[in-house]
């Protein structure tokens, strides 16, 4: 009795009066127009109340088997509980064949008055067969075997193909398990690139696992990378993600192996075997496994919280940068979904082909850490390409770093390993490769790979593009409208660049201050800026930030620091100046913003004259007067300098304990250093206006030679030492 219901699509009786109305609105169809066969879901009736629909079915095909996993949905519109046990369900062809359906699922079998529920079931049926050619037939367990009808394959509200998939019953291939336990594997996306000499083989696989021993852990598998000559590699597994679904578990695991030369990935196939025994449990073929895309193609990302997420190369270029050839990807990852996500960790790896080896890129992204949706977050994969690598075909490979739980089990070592490593995989967290796991469970970082891009048409020519900026001090610089380092409500601009030669260091000392300012609404983290001097010929010289305490800026409000940049003493004239993005620990920087500049050598040699003002910004430091005296005792000098000081700051700035210190050094006509002492502007024990008394003590040099001098250098704390500015000299 095959009886089909015009049921809204995807939708469950759940209340007495809707089910009632629709299951006699179906009954007089039915009985006005026998036979016919409407719009909607298909039924097959028990008896006026109760009836089996088809949910969900997906074929999974294997290299030499089919597998034909579905639910059906018991809907009990009567007044008492139905008993599922009474049925059974098998898969048939119009031909008259046949294929015995187990439950794969653990499930109540009693249904209670109306409700409805689902049961799973999976059948391995002819791998000639395509959907259009099954039912699913229901019967009658308590009357004989009583057919009740049939339901098309090709009609059930979700229908899925799934290549590249093996299900099997656990128990059939392990004797210690007993029951009905159900693995299936699907094969997702497939890698193979150069690394180090070996060739890097990744495979992205699910394991589902459902039935009596659903916990059961699918690294209890060998995994084998086997070729068209039969030859066998061992896979190392490691578990990426982990989930329950429908009371099955779901984990996702990262297969990886190291060969001595490239595979053919056309003839590539995953081979499963028992772990305890080493009995074949089946195959999976590769072939279509091992894609890309194109520069202007989407990539759909795949896995736990990325629905919705698409990642597109809008462009790849090659530039010129500080003398340097840059290959420069730049991707956007599409937040189609209804949440926010937080933004992955991406990383890149670029493959010169026919070079057959690999570079590990830097990746610049923005200061934002979540993408609302509907909203695009940018990232560029940046790396130096050598003149030995140099090709007219890349490939380029993102990975997600991944903090993951889980342990790592190697494959197995089968015999016959030729043109392969029997080593654990990939084993390091860098460039696409994977992470090894933890064998006691712990968290550890796996790199996962997510899209291939194919760069066959090569690297397109590009410019670094940076706004050039007026060359003012204190205009504000213009950046690239995509720059992922500056937010758009900061404005940076340069207030002071001067140098000084140091004649007993042989080299030229420059300092540019730069000031920030937060025209939003909201704080926002100071940016970590590279920046670099370029002189007339070309060559650059990178900047070295100050140590800053203060991380973030308040809104409207203004912050203060600078860089040194290290010379050779000749070097003088205007200079570009870039700002770059990337970290210190970047290995290439991009240009986001340029301005061309002067920079003015400080003349602190000369004699002051009283009434000269320092300017050190946000400091404008006025020496009124100034006297020197020393006292001698216990063979050694003690000098003092007094000070009558007017000290004032730009009021809009903020400042810290690391803004603003003056060193003042004594020294001889000869130039022999006897003493100095470092006094801050900002902070415990500062200078003030008014006269202030600066100690030069222990001076234990005798034979120094009058008249002496004070030298006044304003200093600049870096990672890599104290940068020194001299402002003047303070001659006796």
């Amino acid at each position: 009795m095959n009886n089909h219901l015009n049921l809204r699509q995807n939708k469950r009786i759940k209340y007495p009066l809707i089910a009632w109305l629709l299951i006699i609105a179906c009954l007089l169809l039915y009985s006005l127009c026998p036979g016919v066969s409407y719009a909607g879901k298909e039924g097959v009736f028990v008896n006026n109340n109760v009836f089996f629909t088809l949910e969900e079915v997906s074929l999974s095909k294997s290299s030499d088997s089919q597998s034909m996993q579905f639910r059906v949905m018991l809907t009990n519109g009567s007044g008492s509980a139905v008993d599922f046990n009474n049925y059974g369900v098998k898969v048939a062809t119009a031909d008259g064949r046949s294929y015995y359906a187990q439950l794969s699922e653990k499930a109540d079998a009693l249904v209670s008055p109306s409700s409805d529920k689902t049961f799973a079931f999976i059948a391995k049926v002819a791998p000639d067969l395509s959907a259009d050619q099954l039912n699913v037939t229901f019967f009658n367990r308590s009357r004989n075997q009583l057919e009740l009808g049939a339901l098309s394959v090709s009609k059930a509200m979700s229908f899925q193909q799934n290549d590249h998939q093996f299900v099997f019953n656990l128990s059939t291939v392990d004797a210690s398990q007993t029951g009905n336990t159900f693995v299936s594997v699907q094969a997702g996306r497939a890698f193979a690139y150069p690394s180090e000499g070996k060739w890097n083989v990744l495979l992205d696989i699910t394991a589902k696992v459902s039935g009596t021993a659903s916990t059961w852990d699918p690294t209890g598998l060998n995994y084998v990378l086997q070729d068209a000559q039969g030859r066998s590699i061992a896979l190392t597994a490691a578990k990426t993600e982990e989930s329950k679904l429908d009371g099955a578990s779901v984990t996702r695991l990262l297969l990886s192996a190291k060969l001595d030369a490239q595979p053919d990935a056309d003839k590539l196939v995953l081979g499963l075997n028992v772990k305890s025994t080493g009995k074949d449990i089946g195959q999976i073929g590769l072939q279509s496994l091992f894609q890309s895309v194109k520069v202007g193609e989407t990539a759909t990302l795949t896995g736990q919280g990325k629905e919705g997420l698409t990642l597109t190369a809008n462009k790849a270029e090659e530039i010129i940068q500080s003398g340097k050839h840059v290959a420069v990807v730049t991707a956007t990852l599409h937040n189609g979904s209804t949440r926010s996500i937080a933004n992955p960790v991406l990383t890149g790896l670029l493959v010169s082909k026919d070079q057959q080896n690999s570079l590990a890129t830097d990746t610049v992204v923005g200061t934002e850490k979540y993408t609302s949706a509907g909203k695009d977050a940018s990232y560029q994969f940046v790396v130096e390409i050598p003149d030995e690598l140099k090709s007219t075909g890349y490939e380029l490979y993102i990975s997600e770093k991944t903090a993951t739980t889980g342990n790592a089990q190697n494959g197995s070592n089968t015999s016959n390993t030729s043109n392969g490593s029997n080593s654990s995989g990939a084993g390091t967290n860098t460039g696409s490769g994977s992470g090894t796991g933890s064998s006691n469970g712990t968290a550890t970082t796996v790199t996962l790979p997510l899209v291939a891009l194919n760069l066959d048409n090569g690297l397109q020519a590009g410019e670094d593009g940076a706004p050039v900026s007026d060359s003012a001090l204190g205009s504000p610089f213009v950046f690239k409208a995509d720059n992922q380092t500056v937010d758009k409500n900061l404005e940076i601009s340069l207030v002071e660049i001067n140098s000084h030669s140091n004649p007993e260091t042989g080299y030229q000392s420059v300092i540019a201050k730069y000031k920030v300012v937060n025209k939003g609404q909201e704080t926002l983290p100071l940016p970590e800026l590279a920046t670099e001097l370029q002189d007339s010929s070309g060559k650059t010289y990178t900047g070295t930030k100050q140590t800053t305490v203060l991380k973030e800026l308040v809104p409207q409000a203004s912050y203060a620091y600078s860089y040194s940049y290290l010379l050779p003493p000749g070097i003088k004239g205007t200079f570009k100046l870039s700002i770059l993005a990337g970290s210190a620990s970047s290995a290439v920087k991009l240009p986001i913003a340029t301005k061309q500049v002067a920079v003015k050598s400080a003349e602190g040699d000369k004699s002051e004259i009283n009434g000269t003002t320092l300017q050190l910004y946000p400091y404008d430091v006025t020496i009124n007067s100034w006297e020197l005296s020393g006292n001698y005792s216990n063979n050694t000098w003690a000098y003092k300098l007094a000070l009558d000081l007017k000290i004032a700051k730009q009021s809009d700035v903020m400042v810290d304990d690391s803004t603003g210190s003056l060193e003042f050094e004594l020294v001889d006509p000869t130039g022999r250093i006897l003493g100095s002492s470092t006094y801050t502007l900002q902070g415990a024990n500062k200078l003030v206006t008014g006269w202030q008394a600066v100690a030069l003590t222990n001076v234990t040099n005798n034979q120094f030679q009058y008249p002496l001098s004070v030298r006044v250098y304003e200093t600049v704390q870096t990672p890599n030492g104290s940068a020194k500015r001299l402002l003047v000299t303070l001659k006796q």
